[in-house]
This record gives C-alpha cells, structure tokens and sequence, in this order.
C-alpha cells in the first residue's frame, strides 16, 4: 500500500493515515512497522533486485538471468531489458525518495546510501563481464561503471519515458544501443 501511494502521490503527500487506508489497517498498524522515511526505503528496496542492502545482485534471479548470458551483445540486451522494467517498476518510488530527499538530511543520506548501492551492484556484475571478456579495456573500468550508472538510471528513464513520452519499447531499444556503445569492446 505504502509504495503505490508513494509512487503515485509523492512523499509529501502520502500520509500515514493514507497509507492504512489503502491497507485497510489502522494507522497505528502502520506506524508499527516504522516511520514514513522507513517504509519509503522498504518500498525501494522490494521493488529493486529485491533483498535488503546487503543482498548482493548476483544471488537474485534478476541477477541470475543477467549472468546467463553468453555474449557481450546479449549481456548488453539482456541489462536494457532488466533496467528497462526495474526503472519502470520504482520510477515513481524514485522520485518521491528524491522528493524527501531534498527536504530531509536523514533521506538526502539514505538516497547516496542506495546510489553508492547500485554503483557497487554494478561494479559487480560488470566485473563479472569484464572476466568474461565482454567489457572495452581502452577506458578505465571505474569510469565504465561510472557511465553505465548513469545511462541507465531512473532519471534517464523520467527524462525518455515520462516527459519526453517514448514507448517502454523504444526506452529499452535506446539504452541498448546506448549501453553497447559504452561497454562493449571495440
């Protein structure tokens, strides 16, 4: 209940009271199970690979289908279509967390803490493609995570889909190509 009205509404606009209303529980119930910053994060991280902070990306079944691969080309294909329905999955949950972020310290905090968390996920699994030989070696390999971080982020995701009104299809066919002209070798 909490993610949907937080995706939809916004942070500010979503409510304790609001929340154990689309529960269908008491607003004590809710409260129970932490402040409103507390179940924010808890929204994020189930709607991400899954786990908790500590969960490391290769012992998801996200992180188990993006391994699977056998190519440079399908790794790349394979990440636009996981990042594809992950952005479109927590892309209202993410911009209510960086809402709440810009007007509290302790959320501003909790937003790098996941930055830093997804650029360790993946160093990880572009580690394990970079063994695999699927990663350019021409630019430095932090400066590749760097960049894909970046590429395929929610924000990049607001900017095609919501505002500038591109298809899911045509979103995850972009960040293809975007990533294959980043990563690949050449």
């Amino acid at each position: 209940a909490a993610a949907a009205l937080f995706a939809e509404r916004g942070y500010a606009a979503t409510t304790m009271p609001a929340i154990a209303r689309h529960a269908g529980v008491s607003t004590e119930t809710v409260q129970a199970n932490g402040p409103k910053q507390a179940l924010l994060r808890a929204a994020i991280n189930a709607s991400t690979f899954g786990g908790d902070d500590d969960t490391d990306a290769r012992d998801t079944e996200l992180g188990t289908v993006m391994l699977a691969v056998g190519s440079g080309a399908e790794a790349v294909a394979v990440t636009a279509s996981v990042l594809s329905g992950l952005n479109a999955s927590v892309h209202g949950l993410w911009l209510a967390f960086a809402e709440a972020a810009r007007h509290d310290d302790e959320m501003a905090a909790a937003l790098g803490g996941l930055a830093t968390r997804i650029r360790e996920q993946n160093t990880t699994m572009m580690s394990e493609w970079d063994r695999r030989g699927y990663v350019r070696r021409d630019i430095p390999f932090d400066e590749l995570v760097d960049r894909a971080v970046l590429v395929g982020s929610v924000e990049v995701y607001d900017r095609a889909v919501r505002v500038n009104g591109m298809s899911s299809e045509a979103y995850t066919a972009m960040l293809a190509g975007m990533m294959s002209d980043l990563l690949l070798p050449r």
